[in-house]
């Protein structure tokens, strides 16, 4: 019997000496962090607004310019439309004043060469592709001596043109 009492003696001193010690364990895994970016633009600043300013007769070409910044996820091609604004007679722009016209063109380059519109009668849209941060445009107006056979009677001249992106 004393032999059966030392192992049971020593499995009593085993068992509490790891009795007080505790053993942690971690247990892991993984979860994904996803977004889903789909092509998208938007004007991000308003245009600037494009005035000839107080000019006298239109017997010579009047210049101005207007601004606008696009921004577009990186590698979206968009269009950047100009419609025919408020006046046009089907095919000229025009301002107005009273019933009175002042015709205009607007370009998307500052030698006057390509006619900015909606790819129909007043000009083809400008294309780009978007790079993630913004872009500008500059639109170059010109109020053309030639469109303009005489000069209407004084008075401030307008029209409003919307630019629109599409992507």
């Amino acid at each position: 019997m004393r032999i059966k009492r030392q192992y049971g003696f020593g499995a009593l001193c085993v068992l509490l000496a790891t009795s007080g010690t505790v053993s942690a364990q971690q247990v892991s895994d993984d979860f994904d962090v996803t977004i889903t970016l789909e092509d998208s633009c938007e004007l991000t600043t308003a245009p600037t607004d494009l005035s000839f300013g107080t000019v006298g007769l239109l017997n010579t070409d009047h210049t101005a310019t207007s601004t606008v910044a696009v921004t577009c996820t990186d590698g979206a091609a968009y269009d950047l439309v100009l419609n025919a604004g408020l006046h046009d007679d089907g095919t000229t722009r025009r301002m107005e004043q009273a019933g009175e016209h002042v015709s205009y063109r607007l370009y998307s380059d500052s030698g006057f060469t390509a006619l900015w519109g909606n790819d129909t009668t007043f000009g083809s849209v400008v294309s780009a592709t978007g790079t993630g941060e913004e872009a500008e445009f500059t639109v170059h107006g010109r109020v053309e001596s030639a469109d303009n056979a005489s000069t209407p009677p004084g008075g401030t001249y307008s029209d409003t043109v919307t630019i629109e992106v599409s992507f």
